[in-house]
């Protein structure tokens, strides 16, 4: 993978603190739709395997994928995920944009795969991982928020 600039990364880091509060909305949406196992305090699965695709994931599209997958299933997540599913994917559509926003393409490099198409695709695992991060927290907090307060 393409190594990214400290400027390019400050600029990715900017963004993703600019937008920390929209995140931890997502982050409050999961937390309405995925609860958390009360009687044993453990949280969602749903949220770990998103978490855990988004921060293993070498793709992008892997973490759309597993979004559109999760909305399709049939099982008793299915209508969490179909309330959540546009959200979440409205959200990484503009991680994509923000990529493309941060890294234009460069017309005059010709190769299959150019210099700003590698950088995008690193900064598009940079920005889900820093949003991913903002959304798992405030789940969490939430959790911890409703233990503490004796809703456990």
């Amino acid at each position: 993978m393409t190594a990214l600039s400290n400027k390019l990364i400050q600029k990715v880091d900017s963004y993703i603190d600019n937008k920390h509060k929209t995140f931890s909305k997502l982050g409050n949406c999961f937390f309405k739709e995925f609860s958390y196992d009360k009687n044993n305090h453990r949280i969602s699965a749903q949220v770990r395997n998103l978490q855990q695709i988004t921060c293993s994931a070498t793709r992008f599209a892997d973490i759309e994928d597993f979004v559109k997958n999760q909305m399709g299933k049939e099982g008793k997540d299915k209508r969490q995920w179909r309330n959540l599913g546009d959200k979440v994917l409205t959200e990484l559509k503009e991680l994509r944009d923000t990529s493309q926003e941060l890294v234009p393409d460069d017309p005059t490099d010709q190769s299959k795969l150019s210099e700003s198409q590698m950088k995008q695709m690193a900064v598009r695992l940079r920005l889900a991982r820093g949003w991913m991060r903002a959304v798992v927290s405030q789940y969490l907090y939430r959790v911890a928020r409703d233990q503490m307060e004796g809703n456990s």
